[in-house]
C-alpha cells in the first residue's frame, strides 16, 4: 500500500515537473517580446511599476522637504501615465513606440539620478539603467539596442559626474562596474539569441521553428488557415563532395533567401533552416494549394529540390502538423525527388470513407472518349468526386493517396465500380452497326487488383447488372501497375478473358518494363496527358507520342490520347494512327444525367463537319 502510494506520489511529481518544464520553455524563450501585446504589457507594467516606487521615495519625510520633490512627483505622474497607456494600448505598441518609451524612461532615469540630493541615493538611483539596458536588449533587434546601451551609461555617468557631492573615487568605481554589467548583459542576449538561430545563413533553426509553430498553433483562432512547408535540397551532399563546401554554402544561402520570399511581402512566413539541406517555412493564412503553386513557382530559380506540404486541421497538435508534412516530403523524396506532395491529414480513414459513401458525399462524373476517325463517342471514363461536409470539393490527386495509405481504398473502390456499372447499364447511347457497345472506364488502384477475388466481384457484378461484354474496361495507372504483380497479373487475365479490355493508365510516367508489358498484353495504352501539351503545331515531331505509338501497334494494342485540348492535338494525332482521344476539346467530365446530350452534340458536329 505504502509502495504504491509512494510510486503514484513520485509519478505525479514527474508529470508535474514535466509540465512546469514545458510551460517555461513556452514561456521564457528569445524572441518572445516580439509580440506587441507582450512586450507594451511588460513594460508598461515596470513603468508604472517604476513610478510607484519614486511616489514612495518621494514621500519620505527626508524627501518630501527636498528642493526637488515637486520635480519627483511630476516625473513619477508622468511614468504613471506613460506606464497606465503602454499597458492599456499594448497591441500597438510597434518597435517604434517601444523606442520612444525607452527614450523617455533612459531620460527619467537620468533626470532623476541628477535630482537626488544625497550620494548614496544618486548611486542607489543609478541601478535602475541596468534595468533600461536590459529591456532595450528585450525588446529591440540587437543592433537597435546597442546605441540605448551607449547612450545609458554615457547620461547616467554625466549625471552622477555632475551630482553635486559625488566623489572621483566613485565614479571610479561605478564606470567599469556598468561598463562590465552592460558587456555582460549583451552577451547573455547575444547567447539567447543564438541558441536559436543558423550561423550561416542567420535564420532561425529548427529549435527556433519548432517554439514559433508550437505558439502558433496554440494562438491561432478557429477557423484560420495554416500551412507548413518543408523542403529539401536534393543530392545537396554529393554537391558538396564535387564542388567543395564554400559552393554548397552559397547554394544554401542563396535558397534560403528564396524561401523568405515564398509567402510574398507582409505574408507573415517564417522561414529556419532545420536540418543541413532542410527548410521549414510556415505560412500563415496561406492554403496548401496556394503553397503548392508558390514552392512549384520557385523550382526555375533554385537548386533542385522536394517539397512536402501540410494544412494545420482543427484540434491538431504543433507535433502532429510536423509528422505529416514530414511524411509529405518523404513521400515527394520516394516519388523521384525534384517533386511536391501535400499530406491532406487524417480524414480519409477507411471509417470516414465508409461514413462518406453511406452519407453520399461520393459521385461519379463521366467524361466522353471519342473516336478521332468519326469524332463520335465510343466509351467515357468514370472520375471520382468527394464533396466533403466541411472541407467541400477535394481533388481525387489529394485524397485518393490518402485513402490508400488508410487502407480505405478497397471499399470506396468497390463502392465506384458497383455505381458505374449500376448507371452504365441504363444508358442507350446509339453506336454505329457493328461496333463495340458504349462502355464506361473505371480505374481501378494496384491494392484493389492485388486482391485475388477482384475479378470474380467485378463479373458477379456485370452479371447481375446484365451489363454487355466490352461495356466495362478497367484502368490501371502504369506506377501500381507492379504492385502486388502475381495477383495482378492474375485478376488482368481473368478480366480480359471474359471479355473487360484492360487499360494502362498514365502511360509513359511510370515505371514498367516491356518484358511486363508484353507479358500482359494490355489492350489499351492511354497516353498521359503531358505529352500530348507538347503537341502545338500541326509539323511537330512529338518523338515521344510516336515511340508509344509504335509500341502499342507492336504489341496490338489501342491507343488513347489523354487530355486534347486543340484540334491541332487531335488532328495530329489521327494522321499518326492514334485512334481514340479524350479531353476538353470534346467536353469537360459531365454528370450521368448529361452525358447522353454531350454524346449527341459530338455526334451532330461529326455529321456537320464530315457529312457523308
Amino acid at each position: 500500500m505504502g509502495a504504491s502510494l509512494g510510486n503514484r506520489r513520485k509519478q505525479l511529481g514527474e508529470s508535474l515537473g514535466r509540465f512546469f518544464r514545458a510551460e517555461l520553455m513556452a514561456t521564457f524563450h528569445p524572441g518572445m517580446f516580439d509580440n506587441p501585446k507582450v512586450a507594451g504589457l511588460l513594460l508598461g507594467s515596470l513603468t508604472t511599476f517604476a513610478s510607484l516606487v519614486l511616489f514612495v521615495y518621494v514621500s519620505t519625510p527626508d524627501e518630501s522637504v527636498a528642493p526637488h520633490a515637486g520635480l519627483f512627483v511630476l516625473i513619477a505622474s508622468v511614468s504613471l501615465a506613460v506606464g497606465l497607456l503602454s499597458m492599456l494600448f499594448r497591441r500597438f505598441f510597434t518597435r517604434a513606440v517601444r523606442k520612444v518609451v525607452l527614450t523617455f524612461v533612459l531620460v527619467d532615469t537620468a533626470v532623476s539620478v541628477y535630482l537626488t540630493d544625497t550620494t548614496s541615493s544618486a548611486l542607489a538611483m543609478s541601478t535602475w539603467i541596468l534595468v533600461v539596458l536590459a529591456l532595450s536588449y528585450m525588446f529591440l533587434p540587437i543592433v537597435q539596442s546597442l546605441p540605448f546601451a551607449v547612450a545609458g551609461t554615457v547620461l547616467v555617468t554625466t549625471a552622477l559626474f555632475v551630482h553635486p557631492g559625488m566623489r572621483g573615487i566613485d565614479l571610479l568605481l561605478i564606470i567599469p562596474a556598468a561598463i562590465i554589467a552592460n558587456f555582460g548583459l549583451h552577451w547573455l542576449v547575444t547567447s539567447a539569441l543564438k541558441s536559436e538561430t543558423d550561423d550561416l545563413t542567420r535564420l532561425g533553426n529548427r529549435i527556433y521553428f519548432k517554439r514559433i509553430l508550437n505558439d502558433h498553433v496554440r494562438s491561432a483562432p478557429p477557423g484560420d488557415v495554416t500551412t507548413v512547408v518543408l523542403v529539401d535540397l536534393d543530392h545537396f551532399t554529393l554537391t558538396n563532395e564535387v564542388r567543395q563546401r564554400a559552393y554548397g554554402d552559397t547554394i544554401l544561402i542563396d535558397f534560403a533567401a528564396r524561401c523568405t520570399r515564398l509567402g510574398g511581402p507582409d505574408s507573415g512566413a517564417v522561414v529556419a533552416r532545420t536540418a543541413g539541406d532542410e527548410f521549414a517555412i510556415l505560412l500563415p493564412g496561406m492554403t496548401t494549394w496556394q503553397a503548392e503553386a508558390a514552392v512549384e513557382a520557385m523550382r526555375a530559380d533554385v537548386h533542385v529540390f522536394s517539397a512536402g506540404i501540410a494544412g494545420h486541421e482543427p484540434g491538431e497538435s504543433a507535433s502532429g502538423l510536423r509528422t505529416r508534412v514530414t511524411e509529405a516530403l518523404s513521400s515527394a523524396k520516394r516519388a523521384g525527388r525534384g517533386t511536391t506532395r501535400i499530406h491532406g491529414g487524417h480524414y480519409a480513414t477507411a471509417t470516414a470513407v465508409g461514413q462518406a459513401i453511406a452519407n453520399g458525399e461520393f459521385s461519379l462524373v463521366f467524361q466522353p472518349i471519342v473516336d478521332l476517325r468519326t469524332r463520335r463517342a465510343v466509351g467515357a471514363e468514370a472520375l471520382l468526386r468527394w464533396t466533403h461536409p466541411t472541407r467541400g470539393a477535394i481533388s481525387p490527386v489529394e485524397f485518393i493517396p490518402l485513402c490508400e495509405a488508410s487502407g480505405a481504398m478497397p471499399r470506396l473502390g468497390d463502392w465506384i465500380v458497383d455505381t458505374a456499372v449500376t448507371i452504365a447499364s441504363s444508358w442507350t447511347m446509339p453506336v454505329e452497326p457493328g461496333a463495340p457497345p458504349f462502355y464506361v472506364s473505371v480505374n481501378a488502384s494496384g491494392i484493389e487488383l492485388g486482391d485475388p477475388h477482384y475479378a470474380d466481384r467485378l463479373l458477379a457484378l456485370c452479371a447481375a447488372a446484365a451489363l454487355p461484354a466490352g461495356a466495362l474496361k478497367i484502368e490501371l495507372t502504369e506506377s501500381d501497375y507492379v504492385v502486388e504483380y502475381d495477383a495482378v497479373h492474375a485478376n488482368m487475365a481473368q478480366l480480359q478473358t471474359s471479355g473487360i479490355p484492360i487499360m494502362i493508365d498514365d502511360f509513359g510516367t511510370g515505371s514498367s518494363n516491356l518484358e511486363r508489358l508484353s507479358e500482359v498484353r494490355a489492350n489499351v495504352l492511354k497516353i498521359d496527358r503531358r505529352f500530348i501539351s507538347g503537341i502545338d503545331c500541326a509539323a511537330d515531331d512529338a518523338p515521344l507520342v510516336q515511340s508509344i505509338l509504335g509500341l502499342a501497334r507492336g504489341l496490338g494494342s489501342s491507343v488513347i490520347a489523354e487530355g486534347v485540348e486543340t484540334d491541332v492535338q487531335a488532328d495530329w494525332l489521327e494522321e499518326h494512327a492514334c485512334r481514340f482521344a479524350q479531353g476538353y476539346l470534346f467536353s469537360r467530365p459531365v454528370a450521368s444525367a448529361d452525358l447522353a446530350a454531350v454524346c449527341a452534340g459530338l455526334s451532330a458536329r461529326s455529321a456537320a463537319l464530315r457529312p457523308e
